[in-house]
């Protein structure tokens, strides 16, 4: 008479367990205290010697990555558009940047560039770098005092914060809005982030016959935009996990992020989920999502 009660509460148990296993794909949050209020204030990001934090910033518009390390030191890549500038400084004010050691601009347009008036009047910055292409016109311009600026060309190798080797994958030189768009790859130990500037398949050859590379993350181009993040990359790259920025008016393309479902890649869009913060060592890394409207996770 207990046969039939016994099953039951024994398949309770199986699924109560398979319920509990982690997901090897499921970001990994870091940071797991429920807020009342719907601001934070400042991030205390409690890095150890050797940890990194990469954030994928909360833009309503355009692109900007802040990547620190235990030191203090900041890296930036791009600063967003002017449309999302509250939103911008904000973020500086919360990852308490008042200095950035290296500026990276993939791309010299609105989207990329549009809050560098601002922070060219309000924080420090160490040095630029922009693509040899587009650095005439750039410092032009901005009025960037000389030596400020580093020209990039593809191919070349760069150590940022005394640990990250960047490497120069590809860089638009066709006339246009793209004009002097590059394509990075950001490694730190064994680590590979795949930081795509430009969207089109000359971008995606290149990269491809580069030679070897996975990647656990690629930042892709365009917004989503079809032109890029081709088939081919993406089984070249293999990324476990893609970034995708926001432009308003735009929305990214369904056959890319159907390419990227298709290899179960993680699709993350700071946009509508909050900051996509990667804290990661030589060996390991996890991912959180800080959302900044109503944010449901803090620092001590």
């Amino acid at each position: 008479m207990y046969k039939r009660p016994m099953m039951i509460f024994s398949l309770f148990l199986v699924i109560l367990l398979i319920t509990n296993i982690p997901v090897k794909d499921e970001p990994v949050f870091f940071m797991n205290e429920e807020l009342p209020g719907n601001a934070i204030k400042e991030l205390d990001l409690n890095l150890d010697q050797e940890d990194l934090a990469i954030s994928f910033l909360e833009l309503e518009s355009g692109e900007a990555t802040l990547i620190q390390d235990s030191q203090g030191e900041n890296v930036l890549i791009n600063t967003g558009s002017e449309l999302s500038a509250a939103q911008f400084k904000r973020q500086m004010e919360i990852f308490q940047v008042d200095r950035i050691d290296t500026l990276i601009l993939t791309n010299i347009g609105k989207q990329f560039t549009g809050n560098l008036p601002w922070l060219l009047k309000n924080v420090e910055i160490g040095r630029i770098m922009v693509a040899g292409i587009a650095a005439e016109d750039f410092i032009e311009r901005y009025h960037i005092p000389e030596g400020v600026v580093k020209p990039l060309e593809a191919g070349e190798g760069v150590e940022l914060l005394n640990k990250i080797s960047l490497r120069v994958k590809y860089i638009e030189e066709r006339q246009g809005k793209g004009k002097g768009g590059m394509a990075l790859n950001l490694q730190y130990g064994v680590h590979h982030y795949l930081y795509m500037g430009v969207a089109n398949g000359a971008a995606d050859k290149a990269i491809i016959v580069d030679g070897s590379l996975d990647a656990e993350l690629i930042k892709v181009a365009g917004f989503g935009h079809y032109f890029g993040t081709s088939d081919a990359l993406l089984d070249h790259v293999k990324p476990e996990v893609a970034v995708i920025f926001k432009k308003e008016g735009y929305r990214a393309s369904e056959e890319v992020l159907s390419r990227l479902e298709e290899r179960w890649t993680e699709i993350l869009k700071p946009n509508e989920q909050g900051i996509v913060m990667v804290k990661t060592n030589k060996k390991q890394y996890e991912i959180t999502q800080i959302p900044l409207i109503k944010p449901k996770v803090v620092y001590k």
